[in-house]
């Protein structure tokens, strides 16, 4: 009868104990407010500018953890688990604001795919963001032609250029005036589609830069 009491009310106590912490939060530039309150859950959104969590306390006893890129809306984690105990609750909270300090940290990269016309890599792009959600790599990929590249070059962090203008690259450089990082995709990769590879080699040659 008492955890049946006891378990009535951890939702309430879950809910208070992650405001009472409010001033914790905000040595991290974390701001910490209450969402949403109904009479089905109750909800606490925690804001950086890079990223955002949501903790809902549902009333069924039912709690759900979620982190989101702030730009493009990107969940980038989710969790939910039913509330057994308040140690077990704070355990998880824990590693959800663990979680979502280190993604408040990561740098996300603005990289261009370049080719000539930019249809050759517009597919490349589109598969590649897969791959990245799949493994929450930091990266935002356009597709650019040369002609886009000139103009818009200075937008990005990194250029890579697809093996039919690899050739191009001591011009291009000249062009950008060295002001980019500028890298050729291996052929190999590139014809066999080898995304997961490419996106390797990218993480590879930015990491080099940092």
């Amino acid at each position: 009868m008492f955890d049946e009491f006891y378990l009535s009310v951890y939702h309430d106590f879950f809910f208070q104990w992650i405001l009472l912490n409010k001033d914790s939060y905000l040595k991290d530039q974390v701001i910490c407010e209450v969402q949403q309150q109904n009479d089905k859950f109750q909800s606490i959104i925690f804001t950086l500018p890079q990223v955002k969590g949501i903790v809902t306390i549902w009333y069924n006893h039912i709690v759900e953890e979620e982190i989101y890129r702030q730009d493009d809306q990107m969940m980038l984690f989710y969790l939910h688990y039913t509330i057994t105990n308040l140690n077990q609750c704070r355990h998880l909270f824990l590693e959800f604001y663990q979680t979502l300090i280190k993604y408040s940290y990561q740098r996300i990269y603005k990289i261009a795919l370049c080719c000539t016309g930019g249809l050759s890599t517009f597919t490349f792009v589109e598969e590649m963001k897969k791959v990245c959600e799949l493994e929450n790599v930091p990266f935002q990929l356009d597709s650019l032609s040369l002609e886009q590249l000139y103009d818009q070059y200075l937008d990005y962090d990194a250029l890579y250029l697809a093996p039919q203008i690899a050739h191009m690259e001591a011009q291009l450089l000249i062009e950008t005036k060295h002001q980019v990082p500028l890298f050729c995709i291996d052929p190999t990769l590139f014809a066999t589609k080898d995304y997961i590879g490419i996106v390797k080699y990218m993480k590879k040659t930015l990491k080099m830069l940092s």
